[in-house]
């Protein structure tokens, strides 16, 4: 009995890096131009890497390329945006009618009347 404790208990305690190896590898998505410590490398161990993995590289200017792209529509547009808005308010204050000023009025003095604290009995 004590040794089918003992192989249940070490079958249940093998199996949880398992179990975590799964979760990891679920949280956590590499992309191509984000690998760690690639900031870090030489200029021989970058060499190096790009001979041997040319695939990531290239997937790496693809994505690169499509992210600028995306880039460069999002400041057209906003460009366009902010110019149609720029000739809208021009417009809208060529077709205003003009505003006349208020004319300042006499300043009339303000009397305030105020009670006297004492009662009358």
């Amino acid at each position: 009995m004590r040794k089918l404790l003992v192989l249940l208990s070490a079958l249940l305690l093998g199996s949880a890096p398992a179990w975590a190896q799964d979760d990891a590898k679920a949280a956590a998505t590499i992309t191509p131009t984000s690998l760690p410590g690639e900031e870090e490398l030489s200029a021989q161990e970058r060499a190096e890497r790009d001979f041997l993995m040319p695939t990531r590289r290239k997937r790496a200017a693809a994505i690169e390329a499509v992210e600028e792209k995306a880039r460069a529509a999002e400041a057209a547009v906003e460009a366009a945006a902010k110019a149609a808005r720029l000739a809208a308010q021009v417009e809208a204050e060529k077709n205003a009618p003009p505003v006349m000023a208020p004319t300042p009025a006499e300043e009339r003095k303000v009397v305030i009347k105020r009670k006297n604290g004492r009662s009358r009995r």
